[in-house]
């Protein structure tokens, strides 16, 4: 066992906040593999021994695998032998033990923010306690991805990403902001649409957009009602940030085209508590005109990508499902819990960063519960949102999966058009819709039909997008 004055100092280690400091950068930056999981090791035995010590619901599964987390030998043991945890396991602790279960690593008297998640799974919100520590790590985690994309002390950033509330993604923006000293304007939440262009043209000088990937895009759709071109508005804006969703490259590189500047992105969760990856500076689209990648903060959080049925580590260029373990979280920390998150993997041998730091692919995050079967064929929402927003001409969209009269499972897409496209001949707007039908049935091996609605009809979306209703008896699973 670890000797008090050993324990004492770990846990001062651990309050040391990391800032936006180029040379911790670059000394991580250049770490080998080898060293980098030598440090993850490091990291991982504290985090076990100190959950060991204050955690009961930790405590009993390191009991349960027969592991003595100061004696934890290598990565590969811990991956092999240490349970997961899954929401349905955090709601369930956090039931019988009001109200942060018996998972909570710290005194309950150094809880400083509870944090929730959103709950759009349908299971429940599972509940967060964080420490001083864990909120100044919300900051960093926050401020590490948009320092790399270029956001420096001074700047003017435009936060479109509610403020504020349960959330994790509602507290880290505004301190991560602070951290870098940028001159922060949160209006996610707290003004329309049409209320942030106006405040932003009174601005001027925007250098820096954050928002979810489809307020981005319902963001641009409202600029370009007012005849605004977004470059010619907003000339000094050098980095659009987004997250929480997938989107098609036509998109990005239309969104490129439209800002003039680069599109950067990151992933993040309440279980990251905050970003987990990013684009650093080098963007969403690769410099061949693929898909760029995200670099994983793998010195704070291990991410393991997984099969979903096997469990088994996926090989690079594969989708699996996220696992994250925190290394330096106190409160609440994750240890082994699966997300549901999609994404895939890319090795740090297969990237052209020279880090040695492993990524996942930009654009193609998902959810494995979002998933729908429909006549036999497993349907992402997100290869539908790449089927139709590759054509430019649609603005938005939602779709409806429903029984008809006769017990056939049909789909309904109803489709907003551009004002410039909705006027056009008609001939020309119903060959629009078939090769959108058709690129819909490329991309899902299912035909659905379309019709043309009016933009007013559908919603607008301020943070994460829900286009898609399952209307039958059992929703997503059939």
């Amino acid at each position: 066992m670890m000797n008090p004055g050993s324990q004492d100092a770990a846990l001062r280690d651990a309050r040391q906040v990391p800032f936006m400091e180029s040379s911790r950068l670059a000394s991580l930056a250049a770490l080998s593999r080898t060293e980098l999981e030598a440090l993850q090791l490091q990291k991982l035995r504290r985090q076990l021994t100190r959950l060991h010590r204050t955690s009961a619901y930790y405590r009993r599964r390191m009991d349960d695998a027969h592991i003595e987390p100061e004696n934890l030998r290598s990565l590969d043991l811990f991956f092999d032998r240490f349970p997961f945890s899954t929401k349905a396991d955090f709601l369930t602790d956090q039931t019988a033990y009001p109200p942060f279960g018996e998972r909570l690593g710290i005194d309950r008297r150094q809880v400083a923010l509870v944090n929730m998640t959103g709950g759009t799974s349908g299971q429940g919100q599972e509940i967060y306690g964080r420490s001083q520590h864990d909120v100044h790590m919300q900051g960093y985690l926050h401020a590490l991805p948009w320092f790399l994309a270029g956001l420096r002390a001074g700047d003017l950033a435009i936060n479109c990403v509610p403020a504020g509330g349960m959330t994790t993604g509602g507290w880290g923006p505004g301190e991560g902001l602070r951290i870098i000293g940028a001159t922060a304007f949160h209006v996610g939440g707290s003004l329309s649409t049409d209320a942030k262009i106006d405040l932003m043209l009174k601005i001027g000088e925007v250098n820096f957009i954050y928002a979810s990937t489809n307020y981005l895009h319902t963001l641009t759709e409202a600029l370009m009602r007012r005849g605004l071109e977004p470059a010619q508005a907003f000339p000094t804006l050098r980095t659009l940030f987004i997250a929480a969703e997938g989107y098609p490259i036509e998109w990005a590189e239309r969104i490129e085209a439209l800002w003039g500047c680069r599109l950067q992105e990151g992933y993040g969760s309440t279980q990251c508590a905050g970003f987990g990856a990013s684009t650093c500076a080098d963007g969403a689209l690769s410099a061949t005109g693929g898909r760029g990648l995200m670099s994983l903060f793998e010195w704070e959080s291990l991410i393991e990508v997984l099969d979903p049925v096997t469990l088994k580590p996926v090989a690079s260029g594969e989708m699996g499902e996220m696992v994250v373990t925190n290394l330096s979280i106190e409160g609440s920390p994750v240890i082994r819990f699966r997300t549901g998150d999609a994404a895939r993997f890319v090795s740090y041998r297969d990237t052209a960063s020279g880090r040695a730091w492993n990524a996942i692919e930009c654009g193609t995050i998902g959810r494995f519960d979002d998933m729908m079967k429909i006549r036999g064929n497993n349907v992402w929402p997100s290869a539908v949102d790449a089927a139709v927003f590759s054509h430019g001409e649609i603005v938005e969209y939602a779709g409806r999966v429903f029984t008809s009269v006769d017990g056939k499972t049909e789909v309904e897409v109803r489709l907003a058009l551009s004002e410039s496209v909705a006027s056009c001949d008609p001939d020309a707007c119903r060959q629009l819709i078939e090769r959108v039908r058709t690129s819909i049935k490329e991309r899902t091996n299912v035909w659905m039909t379309a019709v043309v609605c009016a933009r007013s009809e559908l919603p607008e979306f301020s943070y994460k997008a829900r286009r898609w209703m399952d209307e039958r008896q059992q929703g997503y699973r059939l």
